[in-house]
């Protein structure tokens, strides 16, 4: 392809990419508003939790099929089925059928940010790779700060319904784009598709993200439902071993994990997934509650990581590009988020809201270093055909991590504000307030519903001296939730040095100039399997439409 034919590639693939990762950020600020209108208040978490399920487990298939059949179609389709399902959620008439079309439009942003990373490896060698990844990065940026505002701006007036229907236009601009820019390239030979081996890794991928969805919310950690979900997701992992080693061309190649830098790249990007995205999904709960800021000021407070991640994921691809080392610019992004982590954890009731957004810019430094340069070094660390394989993985593991750090983190929230709540609030305080509505405390976000606050506060000044014992309690509350919040970024601080740790055991092999596989010796660990490569994708030039 000319230069010329590659940036118009680049831009199709950042528009598809922008759709996918508006959707993530403009949902949650109408999600309010949906909840009036729908009901179902019970259901809000399979809001998210849909879309997720859906969308991990179609990335490694994506990943796989698209190195047989090339990204074009895998692309095409994902985009179809995105705008499809968003204009179907446009007019969902109620919860229920609003998240049935979210677990279809998961599925296809899961097919589309597979495809487009793939198709970064088949458009630059590795060499080239790091000057272009962070424009991706800051693609993700950009969709991060506009979502809420615009989010806000569609739902307040013309309706949540557009947060939808605005994935129309920008999708009706992205296929004409990948019509006309993305090549076609199909496999010489007619691969033999693993559909046995598809159907374990979705049957685990979905019984180990309900467990870890379920756990601690809708039962208890040690329940037999809990148990039996992760059970049911080993027994399936061992089946889907077993099958991957002796079906001739599998989802995900096993010899892969014989490779140092991608077992050590997922580690990084799994570490980063529980510790990073985990503990910033609680940060606005810290700030709403115990800050008593607004839901629009707590966007605007984290709002700068993105900006953060922005500049250095442009900066460190740049410097990756010239230098061709990525290890110690790994492990300094994971020293600048384990700062951040901890800074965080120090932040107390009277600091200025300012300090959180400075140690968001810090996080986002340090998010911007390590994420997009673990999608170049995993991608220069195996060959060609395996390219969408690698990727998808990256992206897998990621997910993954950050589905276990939200539970756990979860489990951290709610038995650390619990115990705290417990020590702040007076003794003669809790023997005067009655039992049913000291119950209503054990929410750490009782202040951020006004209708059952309102009732609470009610039953409060009913009692003799109901107005101090209600500002003791919210003031336990505060404290409460402040004190999760240092435990929180504790565990997340743990998890960024971790992160380091496992940094500095990355190999680093040079930078491939060209597409072909890595030079024989050039890595700590095979790529692929001794002798001849069983896949029949092997056989043939690069499948992901590299020209």
């Amino acid at each position: 392809m000319t230069r010329r034919q590659k940036w118009a590639l680049l831009a199709s693939l950042l528009v598809c990419l922008f759709m996918g990762a508006l959707d993530q950020t403009i949902v949650a600020t109408a999600t309010p508003t949906i909840l009036a209108d729908l009901g179902g208040f019970g259901l809000l978490s399979w809001l998210f939790t849909g879309y997720m399920l859906s969308s991990t487990v179609v990335v490694p298939l994506t990943g796989k099929l698209s190195d047989n059949f090339g990204r074009k179609p895998f692309l095409l389709a994902g985009v179809l089925v995105f705008i499809g399902a968003s204009m179907a959620c446009g007019a969902a008439p109620n919860m229920e059928s609003l998240i049935a079309f979210r677990v279809v439009q998961g599925l296809g942003g899961g097919m589309i940010f597979s495809s487009v990373f793939a198709s970064i490896g088949d458009l630059f060698p590795p060499s080239e790779r790091g000057k272009y990844i962070g424009l991706f990065t800051a693609t993700f940026s950009l969709a991060s700060i506009l979502g809420p505002t615009l989010g806000g701006l569609l739902t307040d007036h013309v309706g949540w319904r557009w947060v939808f229907y605005i994935n129309l236009p920008v999708g009706l601009v992205a296929i004409p784009a990948v019509l006309r820019n993305l090549p076609s390239v199909k496999g010489a030979t007619r691969p033999k598709i693993d559909v046995l081996g598809a159907v374990l890794l979705s049957g685990a991928s979905v019984s180990l993200l309900l467990a870890l969805v379920w756990a601690g919310d809708r039962y208890a950690w040690l329940s037999a439902e809990i148990l039996g979900l992760f059970a049911a997701a080993a027994l399936l992992v061992a089946a889907f071993i077993a099958q991957e080693r002796r079906h001739p061309d599998p989802v995900l190649p096993l010899h892969l994990f014989r490779n140092r830098i991608f077992v050590t790249s997922n580690l990084i990007v799994f570490a980063v997934g529980a510790g990073l995205f985990g503990s910033i999904t609680y940060l606005p709960t810290f700030v709403q509650t115990a800050l008593g800021e607004s839901a629009t000021a707590s966007g605007i407070i984290t709002t700068p990581q993105s900006l953060g991640a922005l500049v250095s994921s442009i900066l460190g691809g740049l410097a990756i590009a010239r230098l061709g080392r990525y290890r110690w610019q790994t492990a300094g992004g994971a020293l600048l988020m384990a700062g951040a982590m901890y800074l965080i954890s120090t932040v107390g009731l009277d600091s200025p809201t300012w300090h959180i957004s400075l140690f968001m810019v810090m996080s986002g430094l340090g998010f911007g270093l390590v994420l997009p340069t673990m999608g170049v070094v995993i991608q220069n660390a195996v060959p060609h055909q395996y390219l969408g394989v690698a990727s998808s993985s990256n992206q897998f593991f990621r997910q993954i991590g950050a589905v276990l750090g939200i539970a756990v983190l979860g489990a951290v929230l709610a038995n650390s504000y619990a115990a705290s709540f417990d020590d702040h609030l007076p003794a003669e305080a809790r023997a005067e307030i009655p039992p049913a509505t000291l119950a209503a405390f054990d929410d750490p976000t009782l202040a951020l519903d006004p209708r059952n606050f309102q009732r609470v506060r009610a039953e409060m000044l009913a009692v003799p001296g109901g107005e101090a014992l209600l500002q003791s309690a919210l003031l336990a509350q505060r404290e409460g939730v402040r004190d999760a919040n240092r435990h929180i970024f504790w565990v997340a601080t743990g998890v960024a040095l971790a992160c380091f740790v496992v940094a500095l055991f990355l190999a680093e092999i040079p930078l491939r100039r060209e597409f072909a596989p890595p030079a024989p010796g050039a890595q700590p660990g095979p790529a692929g399997p001794p002798g001849p490569d069983p896949a029949p994708a092997a056989t043939r030039p690069s499948a992901g439409g590299d020209g």
